[in-house]
């Protein structure tokens, strides 16, 4: 592969979907040639890290798991570091930071474990035990809830931790945003109702710190992070990996070094969750690694403080839409993320600038498709300490297959569009005890995409005559609604129907939808993959926003926002160089994605 990134390229932000956005800004010495951070792709780490001498860069970091180095470089060098033959890529060392949308509500009691239904999956023996969770993010602190095990008793239940922003030795989370993303997956402390608070309380826990107090961090750190976790994988028990994470797309999801890291993990064994971002609600507003088609991209929704009524829920019009650039239909499924009551640290940085959130000198409520991605990984470890045997793949499968979809129980019309809602709302002891076998990413091989041997592209597409996205093929049978959608928001509530009660009766039993389990034109499964290998080449895209060359079904070009072409970067001929359209004066951009 030779993508390189041009000087002209932006430098972006990569947002935690929590809303704590920084301006980073740094000029460049008039007297002293300017430098920047870069991460520099060759055939080999040496070979990189050879040509970073020979254009006078500085190396910062190996970054074995993509073959390449994060590296300091004259800004007037990289030109020709990047049309050097040994170069595969070169890439500006994007920046990341938090994605969760910031919010003044009312302080809310939260039980999300319940809307999910993680209660009745205890009930029945999984809570999470034997299972480790990394969460890559701003750190850990030493809350109660993450440090105690299931009894209240004083095991240390953080078993991992490595620090790529100070370097400290110990647990820390200057910003809070990780503890709070661990809270919702693991927290072992028992609320007013008698309930552990975290979604799987019996999990062990990992902290990889890729972000600093302001939430803020580099392509590179989450790429060392998320390497550390794959090489400690096996010693820790590592299954499930959260990435409450996002940045701006800058390419198809195969070249982005971050995408590649990603589905390295995922090709390890580990389960990876992403947040879908708080771009929405638009369509076309996943950004990256939620636009990556293996991981379980997660969306929000929010139970509108009443979490045994389900008529008068609604996702939330942050939650970012669907489809990605590459034509998958994202997100996976949504989950609970408004007003998410979890652990805080003190004298944190969110704690000390958002007091209106603030429950107790521990907790804090915060909202975001951040919190949603965490309930989701709390469900994949229940999953997982019921079914250890289960791929990720798997593991998808058994979350998307068992999601609810949401529509109108007496019309069947949905309620939401696949682009928006994905499979459905996350349903926590279906996904860890339903007889459903079966593997999700269909006609897609991560092995062969990450050798570059095929990539692919998914099924939306873009009809320019009913100015509607839908789905290529034999997929439109069902005309509620769910597989054509004009890009536009509407808040939806109420004609889903309350909660049954019991394990495997929500609304009526389960998969009693619209015709019943599978009843998808072939099963979300089927069309959630690959539409087949990408059309033209490796590297085939096509010079401008949305267009593959000579793939199944150009996009119309109508995003319905004309800044996107301009913040988009196009293909040249051959192997797919980077020509960006958006001039680098020194500083760092911020885009809030």
């Amino acid at each position: 592969m030779k993508l390189v990134t041009s000087l002209c390229q932006s430098f972006l932000r990569l947002v935690l979907t929590t809303g704590v956005i920084t301006l980073l800004a740094g000029s460049p010495d008039a007297q002293v040639a300017p430098k920047a951070d870069f991460i520099v792709q060759a055939k080999t780490v040496s070979e990189a890290a050879e040509l970073v001498a020979d254009y006078g860069g500085e190396i910062s970091a190996n970054l074995d798991v993509i073959g390449a180095v994060a590296a300091t470089m004259p800004v007037g060098s990289v030109n020709l570091a990047s049309r050097d033959p040994r170069a595969r890529a070169v890439w500006q060392d994007s920046t990341v930071s938090l994605a969760d949308a910031e919010q003044h509500e009312p302080v809310p009691t939260s039980d999300y474990p319940d809307v999910v239904g993680a209660d009745f999956a205890w009930e029945q023996g999984a809570k999470g035990e034997g299972i480790t969770v990394a969460i890559v993010d701003t750190g850990l602190s030493r809350h109660p809830g993450l440090v105690k095990n299931i009894q209240g008793q004083g095991e240390n239940r953080i078993i991992g931790w490595a620090d790529f922003v100070d370097g400290k030795h110990a647990p820390t989370d200057p910003n809070g945003h990780g503890t709070h993303i661990a809270g919702i997956i693991a927290n072992s402390q028992v609320g007013p109702d008698g309930e552990w608070n975290g979604i799987a309380p019996g999990v062990r826990l990992v902290g990889v710190r890729v972000l600093d107090e302001l939430g803020a961090g580099t392509y590179s750190q989450v790429i060392q992070g998320i390497e550390w976790v794959i090489t400690h994988k096996d010693e820790l028990n590592i299954r499930v990996l959260n990435l409450s994470l996002v940045s701006n797309v800058q390419s198809p999801y195969w070249a982005d070094p971050l995408n590649q890291a990603v589905m390295a993990a995922w090709a390890e064994g580990i389960t990876v969750v992403v947040a879908a971002g708080n771009g929405g609600p638009h369509a076309m507003t996943i950004g990256v690694p939620g636009n990556n088609p293996y991981v379980i991209t997660v969306g929000a929704f929010t139970d509108n403080y009443t979490p045994a009524d389900w008529n008068d829920d609604y996702i939330t019009p942050f939650s970012a839409a669907g489809p990605t650039l590459d034509g998958f239909a994202k997100p996976d499924v949504v989950a609970p993320g408004a007003h998410m009551a979890s652990s805080m640290p003190g004298k944190s940085y969110i704690d000390e600038h958002h007091e209106a959130n603030r429950l107790s000198q521990k907790y804090f409520t915060m909202a975001g498709t951040s919190q949603a991605a965490a309930v989701v990984s709390g469900i994949a470890a229940l999953t997982l300490s019921h079914n250890p045997d289960l791929t990720p793949d798997q593991v998808k499968y058994r979350l998307t297959q068992t999601a609810f979809p949401w529509i109108d129980l007496e019309t069947t019309d949905a309620l939401y569009s696949m682009w928006q809602q994905g499979a459905g709302r996350a349903n926590a002891p279906d996904a860890v005890f339903a007889d459903v076998d079966g593997s999700s990413n269909y006609g897609l091989n991560v092995q062969f995409d990450l050798s570059g041997q095929e990539h692919y592209e998914g099924f939306s597409d873009y009809d320019p005559v009913s100015d509607t996205f839908r789905l290529r093929g034999d997929f439109d049978g069902w005309g509620g609604g769910y597989w054509d959608w004009d890009g536009i928001y509407e808040e939806r509530s109420g004609g889903y129907g309350a909660w049954a009660g019991g394990y495997g009766a929500w609304a009526g039993g389960y998969g009693a939808w619209a015709g019943g389990y599978g009843a998808w034109a072939g099963g979300y499964g089927a069309w959630a993959g690959g539409y087949g290998a990408w059309a033209g080449g490796y590297g085939a895209w096509a010079g401008g926003y949305g267009a593959w060359a000579g793939g199944n079904g150009a996009w119309a070009g109508s995003y319905g926002e004309a800044s996107f072409a301009e913040k988009f970067f196009t293909w040249k001929e051959g192997d797919g160089s980077w020509v960006g359209s958006i001039p680098w004066s020194g500083n760092w951009i911020n885009f809030d994605g």
